[in-house]
């Protein structure tokens, strides 16, 4: 297997950074925007929020992408690759996934069947909400050595053959996104053991509904400067028609809020798998790289120390924050028992992106004194 030893992209933990508390910011709202305290100003501002933090599974997806096949080159041994892959990703997802399993599906290990069920939980990332983010990454890295063999064979010679291969496999995608019903109901009609469930109960986590943002990460990868000059020179009307598609579905959405008899705010229109979320998720990863860019260059640096950590820890503070927001709610509740929803979705926000981190920080700290 070859790796290459390539300069390191300054930006790619300026990105995973801005991914994990794009996360977590995303979780906090979904606890607080259903409380009954939450008024029209609320659903506005948190549906706003919540809109500009949506970018953070498909730039997860897109640094995946990036990062494997700008660092690989030449013949990529399967084997050695996927058992790589198990000890970094999987291997420290076991325990988190097992915990979940315990604490928020009362799973009791002392059953009868309960070793099924948990090996059921663990294989779908049912044990907790955010889990099934990691059963479908994996799928990008048992895919990608055979993805990688047929890339070099039939790689572009020039990038802009690669842009437009990629605008017609955006095309696609969006295309999908559109018509992901009519798989369901194949799926449904088959009824095929797994294979069916994976098309149907557990689409969401299904790789395929995430190709495109790993293979606009695997273009950036393979020719990154040009990604960047692209990213530069095209920057105004990227971040233009990002902030237009914004404030359009920002309408959208409040437009679904219920008045009465009482207020109803609901984020349905925000769902990943909808084809005008595909154009603005995509538009979204292309205008926080270009903020990544800029960010990592020219912040102060404290800023981006602080960003950088947040990178560093961002797998294992992804793990255990929505553990974490469990206590960071009651906290900001307590802090704040008369503030507006707002204003306590981001005081939790806040406190578990801080917690979360300070906990993979002593994990990893704990790791390598026993690894000693």
């Amino acid at each position: 297997m070859n790796k290459l030893n390539k300069p390191r992209i300054e930006e790619i933990e300026t990105l995973r950074g801005f991914a994990f508390l794009a996360v977590v910011m995303q979780h906090s709202i979904a606890h607080y925007f259903p409380l009954p305290g939450a008024g029209l100003a609320d659903g506005v501002i948190l549906g706003l929020i919540l809109l500009l933090s949506k970018f953070a599974v498909p730039l997860f997806v897109f640094i995946t992408g990036l990062v494997l096949f700008y660092n690989y080159d030449g013949e990529v041994r399967y084997s050695l690759f996927v058992r790589k892959r198990f000890k970094d990703i999987v291997l420290p997802y076991l325990p988190w996934a097992i915990w979940y399993a315990i604490v928020f599906q009362h799973l009791n290990l002392t059953d009868a069947g309960s070793i099924s069920k948990l090996a059921l939980l663990i294989v779908t990332g049912k044990a907790s909400y955010h889990l099934w983010y990691i059963v479908m990454i994996v799928q990008f890295y048992l895919l990608f050595p055979l993805l990688q063999r047929v890339i070099r064979k039939w790689k572009p010679k020039g990038a802009s053959i690669a842009a437009a291969a990629v605008v017609v496999l955006g095309v696609l995608y969006v295309l999908l996104m559109q018509q992901w019903g009519i798989l369901y109901q194949w799926a449904l009609r088959l009824d095929v053991p797994v294979l069916s469930s994976f098309f149907t109960k557990y689409l969401d986590r299904n790789a395929l509904m995430f190709f495109f943002y790993f293979a606009l990460g695997a273009a950036a990868g393979l020719y990154l400067e040009q990604w960047r000059t692209w990213m530069l020179r095209y920057r105004y009307w990227i971040i233009g028609i990002y902030g237009i598609m914004l404030c359009g579905m920002l309408f959208v959405v409040a437009a679904h809020f219920k008045l009465q008899p009482t207020i109803t705010i609901r984020y349905d229109d925000l769902s990943l798998l909808r084809p005008q979320m595909a154009v603005l998720l995509t538009l979204s990863v292309m205008a926080t790289y270009i903020f990544a860019m800029n960010f990592s260059r020219n912040a102060p640096g404290s800023l981006r120390k602080i960003i950088t950590i947040a990178g560093a820890y961002s797998y294992t503070a992804y793990l255990a924050h929505a553990y974490v927001l469990r206590y960071t709610e009651r906290a900001a509740d307590f802090l704040f028992p008369d503030g507006s929803i707002t204003l306590r979705t981001i005081t939790a926000f806040l406190l578990c992106a801080a917690g979360a981190l300070l906990l993979a920080f002593l994990l990893r700290k704990l790791s390598k004194r026993t690894g000693k």
